[in-house]
């Protein structure tokens, strides 16, 4: 970590956050006692065909826009990006994107077997499948860092620690696959000075020149900080597009139902169940049932105020296997022609609900006691959701008052790298705020354990169909 010999006062410090979503790009300006003190988002993802011819400055356009808009950008004392991954971005000699940003859920990627780096089989899938392409590239950065590039002009990879890094990769795995080493820039940890704003970018970003520039990393480890998931026995639900139930503990976890990672914070580990793709579920929902011009809050409510006495259909994910859930794809069951666009939303949440009470059920199973739930992202900020999750689950939630909770982590980060907080630890703790709490209603939950229990039934009648369509 970089740490100035005099501790700053945390009055003194205004961070610009940044965080590069799949769907959308999220910026604030936050303060050093973690209030937001200006925010505005732009959405990127308009056709689910964009996934897979995605260009770089899509995002670099739409920071351009929300900075330009932003209050306040003049008074800020550094600059803090996260976002999506495992995402690579291949550039030239000229430092020009070449071809295609390869997504972390496009599904081009070519694995060596045994080897953990989530990046590497991207860049051998370019290799093997555009070769002409491969040629040309001379670096392979990821999301947040090509931003931090934009910016500073310098390029690095960020991570948590050498526990970590063979996620991302090391010489040894770069030599598996036979890559030259020179392709991939050279580690920093979060916290660590990437660089400062360059002329260049203070033109086209609207921003003052020679600001610090941190890199927080991947974006669902800056939510842990965000919503500080920092110590033993905490757990988080980041919610957006995808969503992971995550539990923090002080020892791995080996079952093959969980995703184990090392933490952001050192010491610690990170075990997961993933629910791939609930966000774009439902929103392919709102889409096909005609209510894309509805609000969230009145499809929720409709559907939470369906007769419970109703025959209702089921929704099962395409698969569960290991520690996923994909719901990307998925079959509707018991569909009839009483049934309409609410009984169908119904099954639908439901069938997301009780794969996070799943995950929460197998996590338990291994150790992990949850006792409450943070929950953040875009799905955090509907109230009658997040009631109807906690009545699912069994399980209180707290809210964070910045529901994005990647920009409160790359705060921790950035105000860590200026010496205002001597941790990442201390920082999530000092940066948090929680404005509301979800308690299940006893009832309520019962009702949801008698369908959940059917529901895991039903589900293992059709599970082969599923795992064939997948």
């Amino acid at each position: 970590m970089n740490h100035h010999s005099a501790r700053p006062q945390r009055g003194d410090h205004r961070l610009l956050c940044i965080d590069v979503g799949t769907t959308s790009v999220k910026v604030a300006i936050v303060d050093a006692d973690g209030r937001a003190q200006a925010e505005s988002r732009e959405h990127i993802l308009f056709r689910e065909e964009d996934l897979f011819n995605w260009h770089a400055d899509v995002w670099t356009g739409a920071l351009s826009s929300l900075v330009s808009r932003i209050p306040m950008r003049g008074g800020i004392t550094g600059v803090v990006i996260s976002g999506n991954g495992p995402t690579i971005v291949p550039l030239d000699a000229q430092s020009r994107e070449v071809g295609r940003v390869l997504m972390w859920m496009d599904g081009r990627e070519e694995r060596l077997a045994g080897d953990r780096s989530f990046f590497l089989p991207k860049a051998a899938w370019l290799r093997a499948h555009r070769p002409a392409d491969f040629e040309r590239v001379r670096s392979f950065v990821s999301c947040p860092e090509y931003i931090a590039f934009e910016l500073s002009g310098e390029r690095v990879t960020v991570t948590p620690s050498e526990e970590f890094s063979p996620y991302i990769w090391t010489r040894e795995s770069i030599d598996a696959y036979g890559f030259d080493a020179s392709l991939f820039p050279r580690f920093i940890r979060p916290g660590e000075l990437v660089g400062k704003t360059n002329a260049a970018a203070a033109e086209r970003f609207a921003l003052p020149a020679g600001v610090p520039v941190y890199v927080g990393g991947p974006d669902f480890l800056m939510s842990l900080l965000g919503t500080a998931t920092v110590r033993k026995g905490r757990t988080c639900d980041r919610a957006g597009t995808s969503e992971g139930i995550n539990a923090s503990s002080s020892a791995a976890v080996d079952d093959p139902r969980v995703r184990c990672l090392p933490h952001v914070i050192p010491g610690l580990y990170n075990n997961a169940g993933i629910l791939s793709s609930t966000g774009r579920m439902f929103e392919w929902f709102r889409d096909i049932s005609g209510q894309t011009q509805a609000s969230y809050e009145i499809m929720l409510r409709e559907i939470a105020g369906l007769d419970r006495s109703r025959d209702l259909p089921w929704f099962f994910p395409s698969l569960h296997q290991g520690a996923s859930w994909e719901f990307s794809r998925g079959m509707f069951i018991g569909l009839g022609a009483i049934h309409g666009r609410v009984e169908m939303g119904r099954a639908v949440v439901e069938s997301i609900g009780f794969s996070v009470r799943e995950a929460v059920e197998i996590l338990e199973e291994n150790r992990l006691p949850v006792d409450e739930i943070r929950v953040c992202g875009g799905q955090a900020k509907n109230h009658i959701w997040n009631q109807m999750k906690a009545d699912i689950i069994g399980k209180p939630l707290l809210v964070p008052e910045v529901e994005d909770a990647e920009l409160i982590g790359n705060a921790a980060v950035g105000f860590t790298g200026l010496g205002v907080f001597s941790s990442l630890t201390d920082a999530a703790e000092g940066l948090v705020h929680f404005k509301a709490e979800y308690r299940p209603d006893a009832e309520a939950h019962r009702r949801f354990t008698e369908r959940y229990h059917r529901y895991r039934e039903i589900y293992e009648s059709f599970r082969t169909a599923l795992h064939d369509l997948a």
